[in-house]
């Protein structure tokens, strides 16, 4: 099975009709929490930086290595970006996803919209309307979320990769990749927040199979 975000690379390409040929990246900001792009036409796209994948983070020439043409990505085609989002090299995929996000809006842009609309000026987790009885799956520890369904008293869990992004009262609510399938079959709501790249991609792929075919479910995306 290819993954979402293949589907989506492939979707994106197609949509844009060629568009894409005249548009580059004129900037890339790497930081310890999100990674962001900017293109040739302004439009700007964010995404998850992965730092826990990153055990050499604290030595900058160790993890200059892992981006070796950092500093150079200025004019550089976006179709030849869009393929870092499928790399395992945890920075170039953050790139790639930030590029995607970004290219993404030029799309909706373009669109006459039929078939579907755009809700502005709205939190993605009100529009799922989840009811008081019903057991949710956030996908990533995404704070603010997490915060919420603890507000609203509803069963939930949080898969994720990496325990340590959760406060020590959080920990109640984790449940490890090793436990996504058992995890979200219990499940009414699967959120897949805007940090999929904090767990691996057989992961990713298991999570979003299941929720495509089981689950109502919601994807946040940065505006």
């Amino acid at each position: 099975m290819r993954s979402v975000v293949a589907e989506t690379i492939d979707i994106v390409i197609g949509k844009s009709q060629g568009a894409l040929e005249k548009i580059s990246v004129d900037d890339v900001v790497i930081g310890v929490f999100f990674t962001g792009v900017k293109l040739s036409t302004g439009h700007a796209g964010v995404a998850f930086t992965p730092v826990a994948e990153m055990p050499e983070a604290v030595c900058c020439p160790t993890s200059a290595a892992r981006m070796p043409a950092a500093g150079s990505f200025g004019k550089t085609p976006v179709l030849e970006i869009l393929p870092y989002a499928l790399d395992r090299n945890v920075l170039k995929s953050a790139i790639g996803v930030a590029t995607l996000n970004a290219v993404s809006q030029i799309i909706l842009e373009s669109e006459d919209q039929k078939g579907f609309s755009i809700v502005r000026d709205t939190d993605g987790f009100d529009l799922l309307k989840i009811l008081p009885h019903e057991t949710v799956s956030l996908v990533g520890a995404f704070g603010p979320y997490i915060h919420r369904l603890k507000m609203m008293g509803n069963p939930f869990f949080v898969i994720e990769r990496n325990p340590q992004t959760l406060r020590p009262d959080e920990m109640k609510f984790f449940r490890s990749e090793a436990e996504a399938g058992a995890t979200l079959e219990r499940s009414d709501v699967a959120i897949l927040t805007g940090q999929p790249l904090s767990i691996s991609r057989s992961t990713a792929s298991c999570i979003t199979s299941t929720a495509r075919n089981a689950l109502p479910s919601s994807v946040p995306r940065p505006a």
